[in-house]
């Protein structure tokens, strides 16, 4: 392999605005606590480095800028407006999304998606709703209702009683009362 030509560079090569040499003097030395600062503000330049932010959160909560990460809440409303940006995964009960997403959606009760909203991943929700001019690539998966999966645990849970073996020792009416609470439980 042949040896990489150099190039000389000379003065005469340099500009010689007297403006350039009179500012280079004058950019003080920043302190280290502001080095550090600017450190913690730069992203790493490798993923792997820190682990996933995670933001947990109550009540509601609206996004209008840049996140990574994890967003979690279990009764919580997320509103991510027009200008924010998240490169995360969402677990709310709630989404209404305005601005970009890239990654999954997962909301025990709705996602709205608006007219200028772009997700690119996987939606599950029992309730979706998008407007004209959204875009969205991916799955969806229809989740059932919340209130449906808890009334048939709860009819589950009272045909089976605390004991699952003393169902057998039940008289046919009741056992027929416990299948037709069931049915009535999972909406048939």
């Amino acid at each position: 392999m042949p040896a990489p030509e150099s190039t000389t560079v000379t003065t005469e090569s340099l500009p010689t605005d007297s403006s350039r040499s009179e500012f280079a003097d004058s950019q003080p030395d920043t302190t280290p606590f502001f080095e550090a600062w600017l450190d913690s503000l730069r992203p790493s330049s490798k993923p792997s480095d820190s682990p996933a932010s995670q933001f947990k959160f109550e009540g509601t909560l609206r996004l209008d800028c840049y996140v990574t990460g994890v967003v979690r809440s279990q009764t919580g409303t997320l509103i991510i407006s027009e200008t924010a940006e998240l490169q995360a995964n969402i677990f709310v009960a709630t989404a209404i999304v305005d601005g970009l997403v890239r990654g999954d959606i997962r909301a025990t009760e709705r996602v709205e998606l608006g007219s200028k909203a772009r997700v690119i991943g996987n939606i599950e929700t029992p309730a979706l709703a998008i407007q004209q001019g959204a875009m969205f690539e991916g799955q969806c998966h229809a989740l059932p209702p919340q209130h449906k999966a808890d009334e048939v645990e709860s009819a589950r849970s009272f045909a089976l009683g605390s004991k699952g073996p003393s169902r057998r020792r039940r008289s046919k009416p009741a056992q027929q009362e416990e299948a037709e609470a069931m049915a009535l439980a999972a909406g048939r």
